[in-house]
């Protein structure tokens, strides 16, 4: 068996790589990410083998093996592709673990550890001294809760005592403008509106005591091709680093489109928010996963600031194959 290395920026790129060089059907014996994107270890699929069923009939066996079967069953329903999947079982193949049958203890465990290793995460977000996140630009489609998510990052840093300023650029949405005002004004802190990029730049050395400027955004559609541009040049003007929200609910086919319009941005981060409202967060999950894009947090829930958690790439792991785990990190 020949073995060959693909490297991509993303997961999804290598794995395509593997499918144009080795087929559909490759056996991938190694799945890691790099300091500069994925790396796939990976060798053509040897003959399939047959089995008969009661008829006499020829049939292909079950595309998983017997053993990461009833795992890759668990991890489908909580909405995982089969992109992952795949890349973390043939990551298996390469460890002395039992996939001929179902039963080896050691197999869960390690199935998420190998499934951790390919969620990238963004702790820096909160860190006071990353300087990268002193402005965070708040972006994502209408009505995956960027505001409530500003409110619950907004209090977490009061909370740990640095000095906050908010302001938004979301003109747009009734009442908007009013809703973030009260909640500024609860907290005591800096609130101003940008109706433009120059606003906005101006607005910036007013702020300079501040270890924090939170901005909040306009929810457009990701097929709004001209509000992309507008948005570029606010974020270049106020110098911000982009922190994406996803539902956690939606769809693979519709994240894909979301992600495609918002990457241009320059996204630093995802946060995935309503984890709470589905029971399947593995499609959004996994095309962050496949577009190689970094999570910094989870929302679970609409309570400020306490439902909202640190991404943990353990944590998450075991969360689609079901295991028992540690709570969440606060």
């Amino acid at each position: 068996m020949l073995l060959k290395r693909f490297e991509a920026k993303t997961l999804a790129e290598a794995l395509e790589h593997v499918r144009a060089d080795c087929g559909a059907d490759a056996l991938v014996v190694e799945t890691r990410p790099t300091r500069t994107g994925y790396l796939v270890v990976a060798a053509r699929p040897e003959a399939a083998p047959i089995k008969r069923d009661q008829t006499g009939t020829s049939t292909f066996l079950s595309k998983w093996t017997r053993g990461f079967q009833p795992l890759a069953d668990v991890a489908t329903d909580f909405g995982m592709t089969t992109n992952v999947l795949r890349a973390v079982e043939r990551a298996l193949l390469g460890t002395k673990v039992d996939l001929s049958r179902p039963g080896d203890p050691a197999l869960p465990s390690l199935s998420a550890r190998v499934l951790s290793a390919l969620v990238r995460t963004e702790l820096r977000v909160e860190d006071r001294d990353a300087a990268k996140f002193r402005t965070l630009a708040l972006v994502g489609p209408t009505g995956v809760g960027k505001t409530t998510t500003l409110a619950k990052l907004a209090a977490r840093a009061r909370s740990r005592g640095e000095r906050v300023a908010i302001i938004t650029l979301d003109t747009y949405r009734i009442a908007a403008v009013e809703q973030l005002r009260a909640f500024a004004d609860m907290l005591d802190v800096p609130f101003s509106v940008a109706f433009t990029p120059t606003d906005l730049r101006r607005q910036m050395p007013h702020h300079s005591d501040c270890a924090r400027i939170f901005v909040d955004t306009t929810g457009r559609s990701p097929r709004d091709h001209e509000a992309m541009p507008l948005l570029e040049g606010n974020l270049r003007a106020g110098g911000c680093a982009t922190l994406l929200c996803l539902a956690a609910g939606t769809r693979a086919r519709d994240c894909k489109v979301v992600l495609d319009a918002y990457e241009p941005l320059g996204l630093d981060a995802v946060c995935l928010t309503k984890w709470d409202e589905t029971v399947a967060p593995g499609e959004a999950l996994a095309t962050v996963i496949e577009h190689g894009l970094p999570l910094s947090h989870l929302c679970l829930g609409q309570e400020v600031p306490a439902d909202i958690v640190t991404a943990d790439a353990e944590q998450i792991a075991s969360a689609v194959f079901n295991l028992e785990v540690a709570g969440a990190t606060a």
